[in-house]
């Protein structure tokens, strides 16, 4: 059970439990747009890719993996979008900032476990699975749709105009 800590799903859902639980006590919790940006991007960036690359090789849509890449995705995209629009403005760096989770992550998945004899928790992560090359490639691709889809977020989040 504790291997699954080391996987970015479990990691990203931890952190929207522990932000979400924080806003139910702290008002001000609300007005943390980066925060709030960084987790929604966390959770979606897991669900997409799991969704995308993963059902095949693990074992489908149980209610957990349910639960945990699609329905909460879909929550944390619902709240940024109706909750947390207009509580602060995200700043056009931000979605750069958030890269720094998923690169401390990438450092641990390639050097860390790779030097420790373990594989890559994520196939495409792995250079016995799929070369140097490709997880060279995956990287690239990685943090290009990190960074995108931040700026997406970004874009969706400010308020409309009055005049619109």
């Amino acid at each position: 059970m504790l291997w699954r800590l080391i996987t970015f799903t479990y990691q990203a859902n931890i952190l929207a439990a522990a932000y979400y639980g924080w806003t139910m006590f702290s008002p001000r919790a609300d007005r943390r747009t980066g925060l709030r940006g960084a987790v929604v991007l966390y959770v979606v960036v897991a669900g997409v890719i799991w969704n995308l690359l993963l059902t095949g090789r693990s074992t489908g849509y149980t209610p957990a993996n349910f639960l945990l890449h699609v329905v909460v995705p879909i929550l944390a995209v619902a709240d940024w979008l109706v909750i947390g629009r207009g509580h602060g403005t995200a700043k056009w760096w931000q979605p750069l900032a958030w890269l720094a989770y998923p690169a401390a992550y990438l450092a641990l998945a390639l050097v860390v476990l790779n030097r420790a004899g373990r594989r890559a928790p994520y196939y495409f992560l792995d250079p016995g699975s799929v070369g140097l090359g490709a997880v060279t490639v995956n990287v690239g691709l990685l943090a290009a749709g990190f960074l995108g889809l931040g700026y997406v977020l970004l874009a969706v989040a400010r308020p409309r105009s009055a005049n619109a």
